[in-house]
């Protein structure tokens, strides 16, 4: 069917406006050149199939001489346009030699549709004027009724009939399952409570920096039983509905590269799964098939039934997530439909073939869940932007853990809600909980976090700055380098602290609420700014006060603040695409400053140096006009910049835990030399002054247990 060129529709949850040539996402509007929109509209009106370019030059470009390229730029352009409002999701597939088709159906405006259908039935009617207003009023009589009938029958489906609910939401002690001084963590109960798998890491000999990992089995006396074990890391564990399976993921590095990703840069890693065949009875191990390797992202994976994996995952870093069922017999991968309204999957899990699906939309987590034929039985929205979803084994619903809210609660699937409360131990992480099989206790991960902030002077001598079991971190210099600011947890507690002359005391007086992220000073030393969560916070040294500055609901990180003028420099996150920001806190206006997506980024004199992610170039963002200027490209991508001074930057290379010593890149000359060699790369910096070093945190393997809530 055609649709009119000024009638509207959506592709997910964006609108298209073609009369306006605008796409709105919120609060957001991009305005598109009409050409671009034409194309954009024609590829929705047929999105069931496959456009060539010569079609789309042929309808659009009537009576002018045009090239595939004119065709290709409003592709970008509509491609551009889409990554700013939505994040790296290809809305627009292309298909070699073939042409263009929209990865999502459009919903066009209802207002076309019932007009041309009452048309089409007048035609049909015409001879009978009387006849067709007696049948087209009682279609719709008796689509009322039905409407009626079905919202009823939801109704009381949903609300009238009770759920069946056998498991314990109320627990009065913790009970440590692993009691070793090590790291184990992700138990996995097996279906007959009697067992458990479980990962336990250590530090690679072979390879400083990285772990290697086991699975282990555990029984009811608490007999160890190891099946595998992995130079990389085990990642997900899952057993099939008989418990006669355990699917395993293994996360490897590509041949010459780190496990870990880049600065910055998208997880893409290596994924390979392992079916292990068991028999429990006698600690035999039957069969172990490797499947291929996944490369990409795995979000989760389970059982759909004894021979069938379902897995939410991208494959590669630049596609969208989706859901996939593996036929391990016939080895067949399939990719799932997509389902209405859910665009996003970020998890998935199956019980007795019924589903819960947890999506992303706006930020926001939608569980959905679906009956064997994949049908809709209820939907329910949460305020989290992640979360951690199983089934309660009695299939009322879902256990549904928010990591960092530090949330745990029942969703059932009528839509209630039920807490269960944990405790607020700012100083370890919980993860992964998931119910025994018999309804009556929860095992969870518990992460015991410490670290200690170290000076690495500029003759290589380390002077420890804290020396605590504490969780120390995010320490930064002041622009002098005579302070230095950080954020520690004590007694269950988040306070920033300042070290002045070989002494510490405690900066602020009522607890921070969430982990602290960056922490930047103003130029005259006067003042902090500091973010958690999705908040930003300021902080008076002269006077001690301490205030709410920015809130938000998108992951924001401080660059630079002027009390004069009260001016922040930020970068904000939305998905997974980031840009620098100007915020005017006086007159409450702001401004994107980037549209793209931004790496590394530091203020110098009011000045934005950057990368964009994935390039080696070097950009300036001047204050004066918002000028954009080309430096140099000789830094490498994905790197990590500390400091600008007049004559250049200082950088590192390399990825978390795995950095380079300090370089310094000089504009002049661009030229790139080694400022400070350091002696281990399994460090993070947080903060560096060229006059006086480097603060970093050494890296190491936390010791973490598996706890059961009872």
């Amino acid at each position: 069917m055609a649709h009119d060129n000024d009638n509207g529709f959506t592709l997910g949850d964006v609108q298209v406006s073609p009369s306006h040539n605008t796409l709105n996402l919120g609060e957001k509007s991009i305005k598109l050149q009409p050409k671009v929109m034409a194309v954009l509209h024609y590829l929705a009106a047929n999105h069931k199939r496959v456009i060539s370019n010569e079609e789309l030059m042929e309808r659009l470009w009537q009576g002018r001489v045009v090239t595939h390229g004119s065709v290709q730029k409003s592709i970008n352009a509509l491609r551009s346009a889409f990554v700013e409002l939505i994040g790296e999701r290809d809305i627009i597939a292309h298909y070699s030699k073939r042409g263009y088709q929209l990865t999502i159906e459009p919903l066009f405006s209802s207002a076309i549709t019932p007009a041309l259908q009452i048309a089409e039935f007048k035609v049909a009617n015409e001879i009978n004027p009387k006849l067709f207003f007696y049948q087209h009023r009682l279609r719709f009589a008796f689509a009322g009724v039905v409407a009626i009938l079905l919202l009823t029958f939801y109704g009381f489906s949903m609300r009238a009939l009770p759920i069946v609910k056998n498991h314990k939401t109320v627990f009065s002690s913790t009970q440590g399952y692993t009691n070793e001084t090590g790291h184990e963590r992700n138990a996995a109960p097996h279906p007959d409570n009697n067992h458990v798998a479980y990962i336990r890491e250590k530090f690679n000999a072979r390879h400083p920096g990285e772990t290697e990992s086991e699975i282990i089995i555990r029984d009811n006396t608490g007999k160890d039983w190891r099946i595998a074990n992995s130079d990389g890391s085990w990642f997900k564990l899952s057993w099939s509905p008989a418990g006669k399976s355990l699917v395993a993921v293994e996360v490897k590095h590509r041949e010459g590269l780190p496990l870990g990703p880049n600065f910055y840069e998208k997880q893409n890693f290596l994924y390979s799964f392992h079916i292990f065949s068991l028999d429990l009875a006698t600690n035999r191990l039957l069969e172990k098939q490797l499947l291929s390797q996944w490369q990409g992202r795995i979000f989760s994976v389970t059982w759909w039934d004894e021979n069938t994996l379902e897995i939410v995952a991208k494959q590669g870093p630049n596609a969208g997530n989706a859901r996939y069922r593996y036929a391990i017999q016939d080895q067949q991968l399939k990719l799932l439909d997509d389902l209405e309204g859910v665009t996003n999957p970020i998890a998935s899990t199956v019980l007795k073939k019924k589903t819960a699906v947890a999506s992303l939309h706006k930020g926001a987590v939608q569980i959905d869940f679906l009956n064997e034929n994949q049908s809709p039985i209820s939907r329910s929205q949460l305020d989290f932007s992640a979360v951690d979803i199983s089934w309660i084994p009695d299939g009322s619903g879902v256990l549904v853990y928010a990591e960092e809210e530090r949330k745990l609660f029942a969703l059932y699937t009528n839509g209630e809600q039920l807490a269960i409360p944990l405790a607020d131990t700012k100083d370890k992480i919980f993860s992964r909980p998931r119910f025994s099989p018999d309804g009556q206790a929860i095992f969870y991960t518990e992460e015991k976090r410490s670290s200690n902030i170290v000076h690495l002077g500029l003759d290589g001598a380390k002077t420890r700055l804290t020396d605590t079991t504490d969780l120390n971190y995010s320490a930064s210099f002041s622009p002098d380098g005579e302070k230095v600011v950080y954020a520690s947890v004590r007694n269950n507690q988040t306070h920033l602290w300042l070290v002045e002359n070989g002494q510490e005391r405690q900066l602020t007086s009522q607890p921070i609420p969430k982990k602290v992220g960056a922490i930047v000073w103003s130029a005259d030393g006067a003042h902090l700014v500091y973010n958690a969560g999705t908040q930003i916070y300021h902080h008076n040294l002269e006077t001690s006060e301490n205030a709410l500055l920015l809130a938000g609901t998108e992951r924001i990180e401080p660059l630079a603040y002027s009390a004069a003028n009260k001016r922040l420099l930020a970068v904000k996150t939305s998905g997974e695409v980031r840009n620098l920001w100007r915020n005017d806190l006086g007159s409450n206006q702001q401004k994107q400053l980037t549209f793209g997506s931004v790496g590394s980024a530091v203020e110098y004199k009011g000045d934005i140096y950057f990368q964009y992610l994935g390039e080696s170039a070097l950009w300036v963002l001047h204050s004066k006009g918002d000028a954009l200027e080309q430096l140099g490209s000789a830094l490498g991508d994905y790197s990590k910049l500390l400091k600008v001074d007049d004559h250049g930057i200082y950088f590192v290379s390399g990825g978390v835990c795995r950095e380079s010593d300090i370089y310094y890149f000089q504009f002049g000359q661009a030229v790139k030399s080694v400022f400070l060699k350091r002696d281990s790369q399994i460090v993070a910096t947080t903060s560096f002054n060229a006059n006086k070093g480097v603060l970093q945190t050494e890296c190491y393997l936390p010791e973490a247990n598996i706890v059961l809530l009872k």
